[in-house]
Formats: structure tokens, C-alpha cells, sequence
């Protein structure tokens, strides 16, 4: 298993489960019993080599026969579907020999599954299934010609335990980012709660020995993490008010149109009226 490089833009969530090659216990807590412990993974994240930058959070092989899509989000995002379609095209791009799709015989490709890891803040069920040809602009017949299905876990405190409970990693991982939050909920700032998380975890032995490794790194990544989801969701809210302002500036023409309308044709009626009323 390949380790992360150092100039990686990763997540504190996918550096944890690529670094220390838990990507197959994170599977296995969400699909138990389907490979036998010590199967073979292969790590098939997609990085921007340019930029030296994460493309999906965690994609592996495992055991030859299956590709794993992994992403964690502290936002809900319903188009994952169609992101996951642009990223598994990639990953088979890269593991299947170009020349090989061209070959008059079947080829046989790794399955793939896909999963989000949700901890975010906002309010969300403990599960929920996005499905492709539920983006698509005119609805599918019986069966779409083209579905991918996306299973998303909220593993937020309360949400999921049996998950949690087949994922020390990924236990400890929530731990964390529990005590953080609660740190920022008691009036520190975000560098604050982090240092005094990574402290407290330490102490408890939560992560311990990757806290101890790359507490500063961590710490880095989860303030431009979280930093980077806030100002989003600025973006967002702003776009949201832009949206609102237009429709309500085209509601005033319209409505200034209908009362201009109105108005001659009241005119037209007081003109009539005149007319009448001379002749008569």
C-alpha cells in the first residue's frame, strides 16, 4: 500500500484511512463479511498531478474483484451520483490497459460500489440512497439504460453504531471531530478546540498514535476543511439571495406589467364611456 504523499491536499478523513491503510476496515464496516480479513487492497485514488490534489477522497481494489468509491462530507451534496460516474470513468481509465476495450473477447472489470461518510452538522437520516436516474432530465422508463447508486451513512453521534462499532478508526476518527466541535460550542476559536482535541484524544488514547505523528499536520487540514466548507456555504447562501432578488425583481415587472395593462385598459373603458355619454 502506497503512502500519502506529503504535498497531498487531503482530508483529515482520507489521509487517516490512506496513511495507515484502514481502507479495508472502513469497507468492512459498511459491508461485513464480504472479503476474508487480510485480502488485498490496492490503493486507486484519483490525484491531480499538477496540482498535487486529491480528485475523489478514498477509492481502492479489493482482492482484484471490487473498486470501492469512498467520499466524507460535511455538507450534503445529492449530486454524488453523478460525481461518482465521473470519478469511477477515471479510476477505469487508469487500472484497465487501454488496449484491452478493444479486444473481441469480454473483459473482466472490478465491480464498484459507492458510499458517503457523512458527519456534518445539518440534520439528516441515518441513511439515504442517491440514485443517478434521479438526476436525469426526463424520468427513466422500467430500468434507466444507465443507474449508480450511492449509499450514504450518517455516522454523527447516535447515527449508525454498528458501523461505528466495526470501525475503531473510524470510531475514534468521530471522537475527534466530536470533541472539536464541542470545544468551538464552548467559545474557542477554531485553532483552539483543535490543539485541545488532538490533546484530549492523546491523553484518552482516541487516535493516539496518529495524533502523535501528525498532530500539525491535522490540525492544518482540518482548519482549511473546515474553513473551506464555511465559505461554501457562504457561496452558497449568497447564490441562494442573488436567485431570491431576481425572481422577486421579475415578479415586480410582472406585476408593474399587469397594473400598466390594467391601467389602459381602464383608460380605454373612461375613453368609451366618454364617447357615449357625447353622442348620447
Amino acid at each position: 500500500m502506497s503512502k500519502t504523499n506529503r504535498n497531498f491536499k487531503a482530508s483529515v478523513f482520507t489521509h487517516l484511512f490512506r496513511e495507515t491503510g484502514k481502507e479495508y476496515e472502513l469497507y468492512n464496516a459498511v459491508a461485513p463479511g464480504s472479503f476474508p480479513p487480510g485480502t488485498p487492497v490496492e490503493d486507486a485514488t484519483l490525484t491531480d498531478v499538477l496540482y498535487m490534489d486529491r480528485v475523489n477522497d478514498l477509492s481502492f481494489i479489493v482482492g482484484g474483484k471490487l473498486v470501492v468509491f469512498f467520499e466524507h462530507q460535511s455538507t450534503i451534496n445529492e449530486n454524488m451520483p453523478l460525481r461518482d460516474l465521473m470519478y469511477c470513468g477515471r479510476v477505469y481509465e487508469m487500472i484497465v490497459p487501454k488496449k484491452r476495450i478493444y479486444t473481441k473477447s469480454r473483459i473482466t472489470i472490478p465491480t464498484p460500489e459507492f458510499y458517503v461518510i457523512y458527519n456534518g452538522a445539518e440534520e439528516f437520516p441515518e441513511k439515504a440512497v442517491y440514485r443517478l436516474s434521479e438526476m436525469y432530465a426526463l424520468p427513466p422508463g422500467e430500468e434507466p439504460a444507465l443507474e449508480l447508486v450511492v449509499q450514504v451513512y450518517n455516522v454523527n453521534p447516535g447515527k449508525n453504531k454498528e458501523i461505528l462499532d466495526r470501525s475503531e478508526t473510524l470510531s475514534e476518527y468521530m471522537a475527534f471531530i466530536t470533541k472539536t466541535r464541542e470545544n468551538e460550542a464552548n467559545g474557542m476559536n477554531r485553532e483552539e478546540a483543535i490543539t485541545k482535541a488532538i490533546r484530549d484524544c492523546v491523553k484518552e488514547g482516541i487516535l493516539a498514535e496518529y495524533l502523535e505523528k501528525y498532530g500539525s499536520e491535522v490540525q492544518s487540514m482540518l482548519c482549511k476543511e473546515w474553513d473551506w466548507d464555511e465559505a461554501r456555504a457562504v457561496w452558497e447562501e449568497e447564490a441562494e439571495e442573488r436567485e431570491r432578488a431576481k425572481w422577486e425583481a421579475r415578479e415586480a415587472d410582472k406585476d408593474a406589467a399587469h397594473k400598466a395593462e390594467i391601467a389602459d385598459k381602464d383608460a380605454i373603458i373612461a375613453q368609451l364611456k366618454a364617447q357615449l355619454a357625447v353622442s348620447g
